[in-house]
């Protein structure tokens, strides 16, 4: 799988007339590679694609230590590769004091005579790109935007299948997380549950829960961490947007629990909302404009009421990232494409009183067929045995 993603970025490399590509993302090196480091947001890695091999450049944290020496044989520092490649051709570099990124940098373009050299536009930062240009004179720097980002967007038969079960992890978690909530619990109890049953099963969270009772579900990305703390109460509306990493991939679900007894109109709204969703989902199979798709679902809402609307966008990608392209919102430039994996997530929010969300992780299979990868139930979910 690995050098599949690695012939297709060559291919589009080839296509630009350049004789290399500067990673410089956690994600799209882990995508091309393997590769991973401890903490995303850190430069504790990089990658330097060529037209035939990938050099990878880390320090002595993410290598082997050095092998000892043996008796009646000189000292090896050979170093062993942290992981194992696909492509015959990676090659180790390690970042020391001594020799750091550019000087590996400069080494490779001079052996490779390298011209031009693309880089990630959009997440190199301003001091590093100035460091590499100025230490490359002779080289001509070419930014790209979205570049690897956007091959992400079409998942391969392995990261589906991981997808896939992120999403059926999600859901066994919330069978049990359902069981625990009476009135009395708290909204960051609730959350502590979805990540202790996650973590307690060796599986990760794609992020911290948004659990929100009553008043705070009509905030659209309320803060549990940071929010009052709700209480469940005889009768309140509870939403949980929640997601489980497998294998680096992620799922996002939310679901409306309601206890003891829902007024006519939140089941109502409810109804309309959960109508527009699944609507919106058989559009899948026949739209591939992320425009007109996110207007056919705010259609199917305005039509019922005006006051049934939301501020966010309908869906957006999902991957080794929570949010990914394609973004399907009016602002959109993207096309929805088979192989994708989206999700479609209107909301009603009626400030003041209460807000509803109904969210599903959807691979787009052909033109014609999509697959909801999130199974648990969106029938009416009433708790009142308590």
């Amino acid at each position: 799988m690995l050098q599949t993603r690695l012939d297709k970025l060559r291919k589009i490399l080839k296509e630009k007339n350049l004789d290399g590509f500067l990673i410089s993302n956690f994600y799209n090196l882990l995508y091309l590679t393997g590769f991973r480091t401890l903490i995303d947001n850190e430069r504790e890695a990089w990658g330097l694609v060529t037209n035939k091999n990938v050099y990878l450049f880390t320090d002595a944290r993410y290598m082997s230590f050095p092998r000892l020496p043996c008796k009646g044989r000189r000292e090896s520092r050979e170093m062993d590769p942290p992981i194992k490649s696909e492509d015959d051709n990676v090659k180790y570099r390690l970042i020391t004091p001594e020799k750091g990124l550019v000087n590996h940098i400069q080494d490779i373009i001079k052996e490779k005579k390298i011209k031009q050299l693309g880089f990630e536009g959009d997440d190199l930062k301003f001091n590093e790109l100035m460091n590499i240009k100025n230490n490359l004179p002779n080289t001509e720097l070419v930014p790209l935007e979205k570049f690897v980002i956007k091959i992400r967007e079409i998942k391969d038969e392995e990261e589906i299948n991981n997808l896939k079960t992120a999403c059926k992890i999600a859901d066994q978690c919330l069978e049990e997380v359902v069981r625990m909530i009476r009135p009395g619990v708290t909204e960051k109890e609730i959350a502590f549950k979805i990540e202790f049953w996650l973590k307690e099963k060796g599986h990760g969270l794609s992020f911290y829960p948004i659990v929100a009772i009553d008043k705070n579900s009509a905030v659209p990305h309320y803060d549990t961490r940071n929010g009052n703390n709700e209480k469940v109460k005889k009768n309140s509306i509870i939403l949980i947007d929640y997601g489980a990493k497998f294998n680096d991939y992620h799922s996002d679900t939310t679901r409306m629990i309601f206890t003891g007894k829902p007024t006519q109109e939140m089941i109502n709204t409810y109804q309309d909302l959960l109508n527009a969703q699944e609507r919106t989902i058989k559009q899948l199979r026949s739209d591939n404009n992320p425009v007109s798709l996110d207007q056919f679902c705010r259609r199917q809402l305005s039509d019922v009421s005006q006051q049934l609307t939301y501020s966010h966008s309908t869906g957006h990608g999902v991957g080794l990232q929570i949010h990914e392209y394609p973004k399907i919102s009016f602002t959109s430039v993207d096309v929805l494409l088979p192989g994708q994996v989206v999700t479609v997530e209107p909301g009603v929010y009626l400030d003041g009183k209460w807000g509803m969300r109904v969210e599903d992780t959807v691979l787009i299979k052909s033109e014609k067929e999509v697959e909801v990868l999130t199974k648990f139930s969106k029938k009416l979910l009433i708790i009142s045995n308590y």
